[in-house]
């Protein structure tokens, strides 16, 4: 998106932010995530639960749109140091080749990698605090690409995802990862 600058000349780009709720409360597996103005509808997650594995389905729009990704995990559970589950596999509907997301080695906190369009490392890194909780997607540089603030004691709304200008290019891709980040916990 972007904005006239101050001055009037130009204009600047700005972060893209995404609003994303849970349909059917806390423990529903399908959300919907809406544009800024959090009336559009932008993406409908389908998910799907076993016990061994879950996965889920990004579509455009609504749950009839057009295929946007299939996000599969071999693993439900909580996310042990010494369980070493696999990674979470992306299908992206444009591309050919699958993104894997996976813990990085020796990493306590729960930080993911994963690899953009651009062919670079990127990496999903929690960070917490008393009534807070979020992931920010660095790249190579350690700049931030997105965030994501989870909604803390929300019944439907699980977060807001919020795309920085240098990550616009693969927001669909920031969109898979952050909601495969979010799945396992809820």
């Amino acid at each position: 998106m972007q904005r006239p600058n101050s001055d009037g000349m130009g204009s600047v780009e700005c972060p893209l932010c995404f609003h994303i709720y849970r349909i059917g409360g806390l423990w529903a597996e399908d959300k919907i995530v809406k544009d800024e103005d959090r009336i559009t509808n932008r993406y409908f997650l389908r998910g799907a639960r076993s016990l061994a594995n879950w996965q889920f389905t990004l579509h455009a729009g609504s749950s009839s749109g057009a295929l946007v990704c299939r996000v599969n995990s071999p693993y439900i559970g909580p996310p042990l140091m010494q369980t070493d589950p696999g990674p979470i596999i992306i299908t992206m509907a444009s591309e050919r080749r699958p993104t894997y997301i996976h813990r990085e080695s020796g990493a306590t906190d729960g930080t993911h990698l994963f690899k953009g369009p651009d062919d670079k490392e990127y990496r999903w890194r929690p960070t917490s605090g008393l009534w807070r909780h979020k992931l920010q997607c660095l790249d190579p540089q350690n700049q931030v690409v997105a965030t994501y603030r989870v909604t803390i004691l929300a019944i439907s709304k699980d977060g807001e995802l919020c795309v920085n200008p240098r990550g616009h290019f693969m927001i669909d891709l920031l969109m898979a990862t952050c909601l495969a980040m979010r799945t396992p916990d809820h």
